[in-house]
C-alpha cells in the first residue's frame, strides 16, 4: 500500500510543481510586455517554439504514409510503453525494490510528458 501511495504522489508531483510555478508567475506577474511591440515579440517567440516542435515531426523526402504515422507517434507509443513497464514492475514478484523504484520513476516522467502540460493547461481555463 505504501508503494502505491508513493507512486501516486510521485506521479502527481510534476503537475503540482508546475501548478505552483504557474501560481507564482500569476501572482508575481511573470514576464509582461509593457508595449505592443514587446507583446508581439513574446507571441512570436511562442510561435517559433511551436514551429521548432513541428519541424521535429516533419520527415524529409516522401516516405510511405505508415513511416510518417510511425514517426509522428513514436514518442507517444514509447512513453506508453515506459508507463506500462513501470506499472507492471509493481506486480512482478522477485524484482528488487530499487529496480521497481527506477521503473516507477521512469513511468512518472513519461506520464508527465504525456499529460502534465494538458492538465496544467486545463487548470488555466
Amino acid at each position: 500500500m505504501s508503494m502505491l501511495l508513493t507512486t501516486l504522489l510521485s506521479a502527481l508531483l510534476p503537475v503540482g510543481v508546475e501548478s505552483i510555478k504557474q501560481v507564482v508567475t500569476t501572482k508575481l506577474g511573470g514576464v509582461k510586455a509593457t508595449t505592443v511591440d514587446e507583446q508581439i515579440k513574446l507571441d512570436q517567440n511562442d510561435v517559433e517554439k511551436l514551429k521548432a516542435l513541428a519541424a521535429l515531426d516533419t520527415p524529409g523526402g516522401t516516405p510511405s504514409q505508415w513511416v510518417v504515422d510511425l514517426r509522428a507517434s513514436a514518442r507517444y507509443v514509447g512513453a506508453l510503453g515506459v508507463i506500462a513497464a513501470g506499472i507492471s514492475s509493481v506486480f512482478i514478484p522477485g524484482i528488487d525494490a530499487a529496480v521497481k523504484i527506477i521503473a516507477l520513476d521512469a513511468a512518472n516522467i513519461a506520464f508527465g510528458f504525456l499529460f502534465g502540460t494538458r492538465i496544467v493547461a486545463s487548470w488555466k481555463k
